[in-house]
Protein backbone atom coordinates (compact mmCIF):
# COMPACT_ATOMS: atom_id res chain seq x y z
CA UNK A 1 0.00 0.00 0.00
CA UNK A 2 1.45 3.32 -0.99
CA UNK A 3 1.04 6.06 1.54
CA UNK A 4 -1.60 8.43 0.18
CA UNK A 5 -2.05 10.45 3.35
CA UNK A 6 0.37 13.27 2.55
CA UNK A 7 2.26 13.46 5.82
CA UNK A 8 2.59 10.16 7.67
CA UNK A 9 -0.56 9.40 9.66
CA UNK A 10 -0.94 8.08 13.15
CA UNK A 11 -1.93 4.45 12.64
CA UNK A 12 -4.53 2.90 14.94
CA UNK A 13 -4.51 -0.91 15.07
CA UNK A 14 -7.98 -2.20 15.94
CA UNK A 15 -11.43 -0.65 15.62
CA UNK A 16 -12.90 -1.51 19.00
CA UNK A 17 -14.13 1.27 21.27
CA UNK A 18 -10.56 1.95 22.48
CA UNK A 19 -9.32 2.42 18.93
CA UNK A 20 -12.36 4.49 17.97
CA UNK A 21 -11.86 6.75 20.99
CA UNK A 22 -8.15 7.21 20.26
CA UNK A 23 -8.82 7.96 16.59
CA UNK A 24 -11.56 10.45 17.44
CA UNK A 25 -9.47 12.36 19.95
CA UNK A 26 -6.43 12.55 17.68
CA UNK A 27 -8.49 13.64 14.66
CA UNK A 28 -10.37 16.15 16.82
CA UNK A 29 -6.98 17.62 17.74
CA UNK A 30 -5.78 17.92 14.15
CA UNK A 31 -3.80 14.70 13.63
CA UNK A 32 -3.98 12.74 10.39
CA UNK A 33 -5.26 9.29 11.37
CA UNK A 34 -5.63 5.93 9.63
CA UNK A 35 -7.41 3.06 11.39
CA UNK A 36 -6.93 -0.60 10.41
CA UNK A 37 -9.44 -3.21 11.58
CA UNK A 38 -8.90 -6.92 10.89
CA UNK A 39 -12.62 -7.68 10.89
CA UNK A 40 -15.45 -6.53 8.67
CA UNK A 41 -17.02 -4.03 11.10
CA UNK A 42 -16.05 -1.55 13.77
CA UNK A 43 -16.75 -1.91 17.47
CA UNK A 44 -14.83 -4.98 18.59
CA UNK A 45 -16.50 -6.52 21.64
CA UNK A 46 -19.18 -3.81 21.69
CA UNK A 47 -20.76 -4.77 18.37
CA UNK A 48 -24.07 -6.43 17.62
CA UNK A 49 -25.11 -8.78 14.82
CA UNK A 50 -28.57 -8.84 13.24
CA UNK A 51 -29.97 -12.17 12.01
CA UNK A 52 -33.51 -12.40 10.62
CA UNK A 53 -34.61 -9.37 12.61
CA UNK A 54 -32.93 -10.39 15.91
CA UNK A 55 -30.13 -8.16 17.22
CA UNK A 56 -27.59 -10.25 19.16
CA UNK A 57 -24.75 -8.94 21.29
CA UNK A 58 -21.28 -9.89 20.08
CA UNK A 59 -19.69 -9.17 23.44
CA UNK A 60 -20.61 -6.40 25.88
CA UNK A 61 -24.17 -6.69 27.18
CA UNK A 62 -24.72 -3.52 29.26
CA UNK A 63 -23.24 -0.17 30.29
CA UNK A 64 -22.24 0.67 33.86
CA UNK A 65 -20.65 3.59 35.76
CA UNK A 66 -22.02 6.12 33.29
CA UNK A 67 -19.89 9.02 34.54
CA UNK A 68 -16.82 7.32 32.97
CA UNK A 69 -18.66 6.93 29.65
CA UNK A 70 -19.82 10.55 29.76
CA UNK A 71 -16.29 11.81 30.44
CA UNK A 72 -14.92 9.70 27.59
CA UNK A 73 -17.43 11.17 25.13
CA UNK A 74 -16.70 14.65 26.43
CA UNK A 75 -12.96 14.10 25.93
CA UNK A 76 -13.44 13.23 22.25
CA UNK A 77 -15.72 16.25 21.70
CA UNK A 78 -19.07 14.44 21.61
CA UNK A 79 -22.27 14.80 23.66
CA UNK A 80 -23.15 11.36 24.97
CA UNK A 81 -26.64 12.30 26.25
CA UNK A 82 -27.60 13.74 22.87
CA UNK A 83 -26.00 11.11 20.62
CA UNK A 84 -26.40 7.99 22.78
CA UNK A 85 -29.55 8.04 24.95
CA UNK A 86 -29.71 5.23 27.49
CA UNK A 87 -32.45 3.07 28.96
CA UNK A 88 -32.13 1.84 32.54
CA UNK A 89 -32.49 -1.89 33.19
CA UNK A 90 -35.23 -2.17 35.81
CA UNK A 91 -34.82 -5.77 37.05
CA UNK A 92 -31.16 -6.55 36.50
CA UNK A 93 -30.49 -9.92 38.12
CA UNK A 94 -32.09 -13.08 39.49
CA UNK A 95 -30.45 -16.23 40.89
CA UNK A 96 -31.87 -19.61 41.87
CA UNK A 97 -29.97 -21.52 44.56
CA UNK A 98 -29.76 -25.29 45.22
CA UNK A 99 -32.51 -25.23 47.88
CA UNK A 100 -34.94 -23.51 45.50
CA UNK A 101 -34.53 -20.02 46.97
CA UNK A 102 -34.72 -17.24 44.38
CA UNK A 103 -32.91 -13.94 44.95
CA UNK A 104 -33.95 -11.09 42.63
CA UNK A 105 -32.34 -7.68 42.37
CA UNK A 106 -34.58 -4.88 41.16
CA UNK A 107 -33.69 -1.19 41.35
CA UNK A 108 -31.57 0.10 44.19
CA UNK A 109 -32.16 -1.74 47.46
CA UNK A 110 -35.06 -3.72 46.02
CA UNK A 111 -33.63 -7.17 46.76
CA UNK A 112 -36.22 -9.89 47.30
CA UNK A 113 -35.83 -13.50 48.43
CA UNK A 114 -38.53 -16.13 47.84
CA UNK A 115 -38.57 -19.75 48.95
CA UNK A 116 -36.56 -19.00 52.06
CA UNK A 117 -37.19 -17.19 55.34
CA UNK A 118 -35.11 -13.99 55.24
CA UNK A 119 -35.84 -10.94 57.39
CA UNK A 120 -36.33 -8.12 54.82
CA UNK A 121 -35.40 -5.37 57.27
CA UNK A 122 -32.20 -7.13 58.22
CA UNK A 123 -31.36 -7.69 54.55
CA UNK A 124 -31.97 -4.02 53.73
CA UNK A 125 -29.69 -3.01 56.59
CA UNK A 126 -26.94 -5.31 55.31
CA UNK A 127 -27.25 -3.85 51.81
CA UNK A 128 -27.05 -0.32 53.20
CA UNK A 129 -23.91 -1.20 55.16
CA UNK A 130 -22.35 -2.56 51.98
CA UNK A 131 -23.14 0.63 50.09
CA UNK A 132 -21.99 2.86 52.95
CA UNK A 133 -18.65 1.07 52.99
CA UNK A 134 -18.02 0.67 49.28
CA UNK A 135 -19.72 3.57 47.48
CA UNK A 136 -16.94 6.00 48.53
CA UNK A 137 -14.41 3.55 47.06
CA UNK A 138 -16.40 3.32 43.82
CA UNK A 139 -16.58 7.11 43.69
CA UNK A 140 -12.81 7.39 44.09
CA UNK A 141 -12.20 4.66 41.50
CA UNK A 142 -14.59 6.12 38.92
CA UNK A 143 -13.84 9.83 39.44
CA UNK A 144 -10.10 9.67 40.14
CA UNK A 145 -8.47 6.43 39.02
CA UNK A 146 -10.48 5.62 35.89
CA UNK A 147 -10.30 9.17 34.52
CA UNK A 148 -6.51 9.52 34.71
CA UNK A 149 -3.53 7.38 33.64
CA UNK A 150 -2.39 5.03 36.38
CA UNK A 151 0.18 6.32 38.83
CA UNK A 152 1.21 5.22 42.34
CA UNK A 153 0.76 8.84 43.47
CA UNK A 154 -2.87 8.85 42.45
CA UNK A 155 -3.42 5.50 44.15
CA UNK A 156 -2.01 6.95 47.35
CA UNK A 157 -4.66 9.70 47.22
CA UNK A 158 -7.12 6.98 48.20
CA UNK A 159 -5.13 5.99 51.28
CA UNK A 160 -8.25 6.15 53.47
CA UNK A 161 -9.74 3.25 51.47
CA UNK A 162 -6.67 1.01 51.35
CA UNK A 163 -7.59 -0.96 54.46
CA UNK A 164 -10.79 -2.10 52.72
CA UNK A 165 -8.93 -3.71 49.82
CA UNK A 166 -7.50 -6.71 51.68
CA UNK A 167 -8.99 -10.16 51.29
CA UNK A 168 -11.34 -11.75 48.81
CA UNK A 169 -14.88 -11.11 47.66
CA UNK A 170 -15.93 -14.30 49.48
CA UNK A 171 -14.58 -13.08 52.82
CA UNK A 172 -16.36 -9.74 52.32
CA UNK A 173 -19.70 -11.38 51.50
CA UNK A 174 -19.35 -13.54 54.59
CA UNK A 175 -18.78 -10.42 56.70
CA UNK A 176 -21.58 -8.40 55.16
CA UNK A 177 -24.46 -10.86 54.76
CA UNK A 178 -25.97 -13.32 57.20
CA UNK A 179 -27.90 -15.50 54.74
CA UNK A 180 -26.12 -18.08 52.60
CA UNK A 181 -28.55 -17.73 49.69
CA UNK A 182 -28.01 -13.98 49.55
CA UNK A 183 -24.23 -14.39 49.75
CA UNK A 184 -24.29 -17.00 46.98
CA UNK A 185 -26.57 -14.97 44.73
CA UNK A 186 -24.54 -11.77 45.06
CA UNK A 187 -21.23 -13.56 44.53
CA UNK A 188 -22.80 -15.16 41.45
CA UNK A 189 -23.51 -11.70 40.05
CA UNK A 190 -19.73 -11.17 39.89
CA UNK A 191 -18.78 -14.41 38.15
CA UNK A 192 -18.25 -12.50 34.91
CA UNK A 193 -14.83 -11.81 36.45
CA UNK A 194 -13.95 -15.38 35.53
CA UNK A 195 -12.97 -16.61 38.99
CA UNK A 196 -15.01 -17.75 42.01
CA UNK A 197 -15.43 -15.43 44.97
CA UNK A 198 -12.77 -17.30 46.96
CA UNK A 199 -10.16 -16.18 44.41
CA UNK A 200 -11.74 -12.88 43.45
CA UNK A 201 -10.07 -9.72 44.80
CA UNK A 202 -12.36 -7.87 47.16
CA UNK A 203 -12.27 -4.82 44.85
CA UNK A 204 -14.49 -6.78 42.43
CA UNK A 205 -17.38 -5.98 44.74
CA UNK A 206 -17.39 -2.48 43.20
CA UNK A 207 -19.19 -3.97 40.20
CA UNK A 208 -22.04 -5.06 42.44
CA UNK A 209 -22.05 -1.70 44.22
CA UNK A 210 -22.40 0.04 40.85
CA UNK A 211 -25.23 -2.31 39.89
CA UNK A 212 -27.16 -1.65 43.10
CA UNK A 213 -26.25 1.99 43.66
CA UNK A 214 -26.34 3.33 40.09
CA UNK A 215 -27.91 0.66 37.90
CA UNK A 216 -27.06 -0.85 34.53
CA UNK A 217 -28.13 0.60 31.18
CA UNK A 218 -28.62 -0.24 27.52
CA UNK A 219 -28.18 2.26 24.68
CA UNK A 220 -31.36 2.93 22.74
CA UNK A 221 -31.05 0.59 19.76
CA UNK A 222 -28.71 -1.86 21.49
CA UNK A 223 -25.02 -2.04 22.37
CA UNK A 224 -23.96 -1.62 18.74
CA UNK A 225 -25.07 2.01 18.90
CA UNK A 226 -21.91 2.89 20.86
CA UNK A 227 -19.46 2.14 18.01
CA UNK A 228 -21.95 3.47 15.46
CA UNK A 229 -21.89 6.90 17.11
CA UNK A 230 -18.09 6.88 17.39
CA UNK A 231 -17.55 5.70 13.80
CA UNK A 232 -19.93 8.35 12.44
CA UNK A 233 -17.79 10.97 14.17
CA UNK A 234 -14.70 9.51 12.49
CA UNK A 235 -16.26 10.08 9.08
CA UNK A 236 -16.92 13.74 9.77
CA UNK A 237 -13.35 14.18 11.04
CA UNK A 238 -11.71 12.71 7.96
CA UNK A 239 -10.26 9.53 9.50
CA UNK A 240 -9.41 6.89 6.93
CA UNK A 241 -10.85 3.53 8.04
CA UNK A 242 -9.78 0.21 6.50
CA UNK A 243 -11.85 -2.89 7.28
CA UNK A 244 -10.67 -6.46 6.61
CA UNK A 245 -7.15 -5.08 6.98
CA UNK A 246 -5.10 -7.13 9.42
CA UNK A 247 -1.85 -5.60 10.62
CA UNK A 248 0.80 -8.32 10.53
CA UNK A 249 3.80 -6.39 11.86
CA UNK A 250 4.67 -3.18 13.63
CA UNK A 251 7.87 -1.93 12.01
CA UNK A 252 10.66 -0.71 14.31
CA UNK A 253 13.70 0.99 12.82
CA UNK A 254 16.57 2.62 14.70
CA UNK A 255 14.72 1.97 17.95
CA UNK A 256 11.51 3.75 16.89
CA UNK A 257 8.20 2.62 15.45
CA UNK A 258 7.90 3.90 11.89
CA UNK A 259 5.07 1.97 10.29
CA UNK A 260 3.07 -1.22 9.93
CA UNK A 261 2.77 -4.07 7.46
CA UNK A 262 -0.84 -4.76 6.45
CA UNK A 263 -1.83 -8.21 5.18
CA UNK A 264 -2.30 -8.16 1.42
CA UNK A 265 -1.45 -4.47 1.13
CA UNK A 266 2.10 -3.90 2.31
CA UNK A 267 3.80 -1.22 4.32
CA UNK A 268 2.17 1.93 5.65
CA UNK A 269 4.54 4.55 7.06
CA UNK A 270 3.38 6.03 10.34
CA UNK A 271 4.23 8.99 12.51
CA UNK A 272 3.22 6.82 15.48
CA UNK A 273 1.19 3.68 16.16
CA UNK A 274 -1.55 3.07 18.73
CA UNK A 275 -2.10 -0.68 19.13
CA UNK A 276 -5.33 -1.88 20.70
CA UNK A 277 -4.63 -5.50 19.70
CA UNK A 278 -3.89 -6.53 23.34
CA UNK A 279 -0.50 -6.39 24.97
CA UNK A 280 -0.10 -10.12 24.41
CA UNK A 281 -0.53 -9.89 20.64
CA UNK A 282 1.39 -6.64 20.31
CA UNK A 283 4.53 -7.94 22.02
CA UNK A 284 4.01 -11.64 21.29
CA UNK A 285 3.64 -11.45 17.51
CA UNK A 286 3.33 -7.94 16.04
CA UNK A 287 6.78 -6.73 17.15
CA UNK A 288 9.96 -8.73 16.54
CA UNK A 289 11.28 -10.20 19.77
CA UNK A 290 14.55 -8.28 19.51
CA UNK A 291 12.63 -5.00 19.88
CA UNK A 292 10.42 -6.06 22.83
CA UNK A 293 11.44 -4.27 26.05
CA UNK A 294 12.47 -6.64 28.83
CA UNK A 295 9.68 -5.40 31.10
CA UNK A 296 7.08 -6.29 28.46
CA UNK A 297 8.68 -9.70 27.90
CA UNK A 298 8.36 -10.40 31.63
CA UNK A 299 4.68 -9.46 31.55
CA UNK A 300 4.13 -11.91 28.72
CA UNK A 301 5.60 -14.75 30.79
CA UNK A 302 3.33 -14.13 33.77
CA UNK A 303 0.13 -13.00 32.07
CA UNK A 304 -3.13 -14.13 33.73
CA UNK A 305 -5.81 -14.71 31.12
CA UNK A 306 -9.53 -14.36 31.65
CA UNK A 307 -11.86 -17.33 31.43
CA UNK A 308 -13.28 -18.87 28.27
CA UNK A 309 -16.92 -19.38 27.46
CA UNK A 310 -19.31 -20.62 24.81
CA UNK A 311 -21.97 -18.15 23.70
CA UNK A 312 -25.34 -19.69 22.76
CA UNK A 313 -27.97 -17.24 21.52
CA UNK A 314 -31.58 -17.92 20.59
CA UNK A 315 -34.00 -15.72 18.71
CA UNK A 316 -37.51 -16.81 19.73
CA UNK A 317 -40.78 -16.26 17.90
CA UNK A 318 -42.56 -16.17 21.25
CA UNK A 319 -42.21 -13.87 24.24
CA UNK A 320 -40.90 -15.19 27.54
CA UNK A 321 -41.40 -13.71 31.00
CA UNK A 322 -37.99 -13.80 32.65
CA UNK A 323 -37.67 -12.54 36.23
CA UNK A 324 -34.75 -10.28 35.30
CA UNK A 325 -32.40 -9.24 32.51
CA UNK A 326 -29.73 -11.65 33.83
CA UNK A 327 -30.80 -15.04 35.22
CA UNK A 328 -28.48 -17.58 36.88
CA UNK A 329 -28.87 -21.04 38.33
CA UNK A 330 -26.06 -21.29 40.88
CA UNK A 331 -24.39 -23.61 43.34
CA UNK A 332 -23.62 -22.26 46.80
CA UNK A 333 -20.85 -19.69 46.96
CA UNK A 334 -18.32 -22.19 48.31
CA UNK A 335 -18.93 -24.44 45.28
CA UNK A 336 -19.01 -21.83 42.52
CA UNK A 337 -15.56 -22.80 41.24
CA UNK A 338 -17.41 -25.76 39.66
CA UNK A 339 -18.93 -23.34 37.14
CA UNK A 340 -15.50 -22.81 35.56
CA UNK A 341 -14.76 -26.54 35.37
CA UNK A 342 -17.51 -27.40 32.87
CA UNK A 343 -16.37 -29.32 29.80
CA UNK A 344 -19.11 -28.64 27.29
CA UNK A 345 -20.94 -31.95 27.68
CA UNK A 346 -24.01 -30.45 29.34
CA UNK A 347 -25.30 -27.19 30.76
CA UNK A 348 -25.21 -27.80 34.52
CA UNK A 349 -25.60 -24.20 35.66
CA UNK A 350 -27.69 -22.18 33.17
CA UNK A 351 -26.73 -18.51 33.12
CA UNK A 352 -28.38 -16.31 30.52
CA UNK A 353 -29.55 -12.84 29.58
CA UNK A 354 -32.88 -11.73 28.17
CA UNK A 355 -32.12 -8.30 26.65
CA UNK A 356 -35.62 -8.05 25.17
CA UNK A 357 -37.00 -7.77 28.70
CA UNK A 358 -35.73 -4.17 28.77
CA UNK A 359 -35.55 -3.58 25.02
CA UNK A 360 -38.20 -5.64 23.16
CA UNK A 361 -37.40 -3.91 19.86
CA UNK A 362 -34.22 -6.00 19.57
CA UNK A 363 -36.46 -8.84 18.34
CA UNK A 364 -39.35 -8.94 15.85
CA UNK A 365 -42.78 -8.18 17.29
CA UNK A 366 -43.88 -10.74 19.91
CA UNK A 367 -40.40 -12.29 19.85
CA UNK A 368 -37.58 -12.41 22.37
CA UNK A 369 -33.87 -13.14 22.72
CA UNK A 370 -31.99 -15.41 25.12
CA UNK A 371 -28.18 -15.14 25.31
CA UNK A 372 -26.33 -17.80 27.30
CA UNK A 373 -22.66 -17.48 28.23
CA UNK A 374 -21.40 -20.87 29.36
CA UNK A 375 -17.99 -20.83 31.14
CA UNK A 376 -15.72 -23.71 30.18
CA UNK A 377 -12.42 -25.16 31.35
CA UNK A 378 -9.46 -23.07 30.25
CA UNK A 379 -7.27 -26.15 29.65
CA UNK A 380 -9.46 -27.51 26.85
CA UNK A 381 -7.68 -27.09 23.48
CA UNK A 382 -9.36 -24.82 20.97
CA UNK A 383 -9.66 -27.76 18.54
CA UNK A 384 -11.98 -29.40 21.11
CA UNK A 385 -14.72 -27.02 20.00
CA UNK A 386 -15.76 -28.66 16.74
CA UNK A 387 -19.26 -28.34 15.28
CA UNK A 388 -20.45 -31.62 16.83
CA UNK A 389 -19.41 -30.47 20.31
CA UNK A 390 -21.14 -27.12 19.85
CA UNK A 391 -24.30 -28.84 18.62
CA UNK A 392 -24.45 -31.19 21.63
CA UNK A 393 -23.97 -28.29 24.02
CA UNK A 394 -26.71 -26.30 22.25
CA UNK A 395 -29.11 -29.24 22.62
CA UNK A 396 -28.29 -29.35 26.34
CA UNK A 397 -28.94 -25.59 26.60
CA UNK A 398 -32.35 -26.01 24.93
CA UNK A 399 -33.18 -28.83 27.34
CA UNK A 400 -32.16 -26.74 30.37
CA UNK A 401 -34.11 -23.64 29.28
CA UNK A 402 -37.16 -25.67 28.29
CA UNK A 403 -37.64 -26.63 31.94
CA UNK A 404 -38.64 -23.01 32.55
CA UNK A 405 -39.84 -21.58 29.22
CA UNK A 406 -41.61 -22.62 26.08
CA UNK A 407 -39.06 -22.03 23.31
CA UNK A 408 -40.25 -21.35 19.76
CA UNK A 409 -36.73 -21.05 18.31
CA UNK A 410 -36.41 -19.10 15.06
CA UNK A 411 -32.64 -18.38 15.05
CA UNK A 412 -29.70 -20.03 16.80
CA UNK A 413 -26.18 -18.59 16.98
CA UNK A 414 -23.31 -20.43 18.72
CA UNK A 415 -19.72 -19.24 19.23
CA UNK A 416 -16.96 -21.15 21.00
CA UNK A 417 -13.55 -20.00 22.27
CA UNK A 418 -12.18 -21.07 18.88
CA UNK A 419 -14.71 -18.80 17.15
CA UNK A 420 -13.85 -15.90 19.47
CA UNK A 421 -10.21 -16.28 18.49
CA UNK A 422 -10.84 -16.55 14.75
CA UNK A 423 -13.66 -14.05 14.26
CA UNK A 424 -13.00 -11.50 17.02
CA UNK A 425 -9.22 -11.98 17.41
CA UNK A 426 -9.49 -12.55 21.16
CA UNK A 427 -6.15 -13.81 22.46
CA UNK A 428 -6.34 -17.62 22.88
CA UNK A 429 -10.12 -17.26 22.87
CA UNK A 430 -10.13 -15.67 26.35
CA UNK A 431 -13.15 -13.38 26.70
CA UNK A 432 -11.32 -10.38 28.15
CA UNK A 433 -7.71 -11.20 27.31
CA UNK A 434 -6.24 -10.36 30.70
CA UNK A 435 -8.19 -11.56 33.71
CA UNK A 436 -10.36 -8.86 35.32
CA UNK A 437 -8.67 -9.97 38.54
CA UNK A 438 -5.33 -8.67 37.20
CA UNK A 439 -3.96 -5.64 39.02
CA UNK A 440 -3.03 -2.39 37.25
CA UNK A 441 0.62 -3.44 37.55
CA UNK A 442 -0.13 -6.61 35.58
CA UNK A 443 -1.71 -4.60 32.78
CA UNK A 444 0.32 -3.13 29.94
CA UNK A 445 1.32 0.56 30.04
CA UNK A 446 0.15 3.11 27.50
CA UNK A 447 3.76 4.08 26.76
CA UNK A 448 5.79 0.84 26.66
CA UNK A 449 9.32 2.27 26.19
CA UNK A 450 9.40 1.99 22.39
CA UNK A 451 9.30 5.51 20.93
CA UNK A 452 6.33 5.96 18.63
CA UNK A 453 4.33 3.07 20.11
CA UNK A 454 1.29 3.49 22.36
CA UNK A 455 -1.11 0.89 23.76
CA UNK A 456 -4.83 0.95 24.50
CA UNK A 457 -7.63 -1.54 25.04
CA UNK A 458 -8.69 -3.95 27.75
CA UNK A 459 -5.16 -5.11 28.60
CA UNK A 460 -4.18 -1.55 29.58
CA UNK A 461 -5.36 0.57 32.50
CA UNK A 462 -8.23 1.24 33.29
CA UNK A 463 -9.32 -2.07 31.78
CA UNK A 464 -12.81 -3.46 31.53
CA UNK A 465 -16.17 -2.05 30.49
CA UNK A 466 -17.08 0.18 27.58
CA UNK A 467 -16.35 3.50 29.30
CA UNK A 468 -13.06 2.23 30.71
CA UNK A 469 -11.97 0.87 27.31
CA UNK A 470 -12.71 4.24 25.74
CA UNK A 471 -10.67 5.98 28.43
CA UNK A 472 -7.73 3.68 27.70
CA UNK A 473 -7.76 4.87 24.08
CA UNK A 474 -7.96 8.47 25.27
CA UNK A 475 -4.96 7.99 27.59
CA UNK A 476 -2.91 6.58 24.70
CA UNK A 477 -3.91 9.43 22.39
CA UNK A 478 -3.11 12.07 25.01
CA UNK A 479 0.31 10.51 25.66
CA UNK A 480 0.97 10.48 21.92
CA UNK A 481 -0.04 14.12 21.54
CA UNK A 482 2.40 15.14 24.26
CA UNK A 483 5.37 13.27 22.79
CA UNK A 484 4.82 13.83 19.06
Amino acid sequence: MTNSFGRDPVVIIGGGVAGLAAANLLAHNGFTVALFEAGNKLGGCCTTTSLDGYTFNDGAVYLAVINILDRAFQKVGLNRAELLPLRKISASYSATLPDGAVVTLGEGLDLTVTGRAVDPKRLEGELRRMLDKWQPVLRFASEELALHPFSPWRMRKGWRHLHKLHGTAASEFNRLFSDDAVRSALSGALLYNGVPAQRMPVSAILGLVAQIGEGFYLPEGGMGRVPEVLSCALQTRGVRVFLNSKVEKIIVKDGRVCGVDVEGSGRVDAAAVVSTASGMLTFGSLIDAKHVPSAMARKLKHVRLSHRAVSIQFGLSNQIKAPAQSVNVLPWMQDQQDIFMQDGREVKFPAYLVPTLSMPELAPRAGSIIEMFYPVRADLPLAYWDEARKERLTDSAVEALSRTYHLDIAVTRVRSPKDFLESMHLFQGALYGLSPAATPREQFPHTPAIPGLFLAGQTTFPGYGVGAAMMSGIFAAEALAVTT
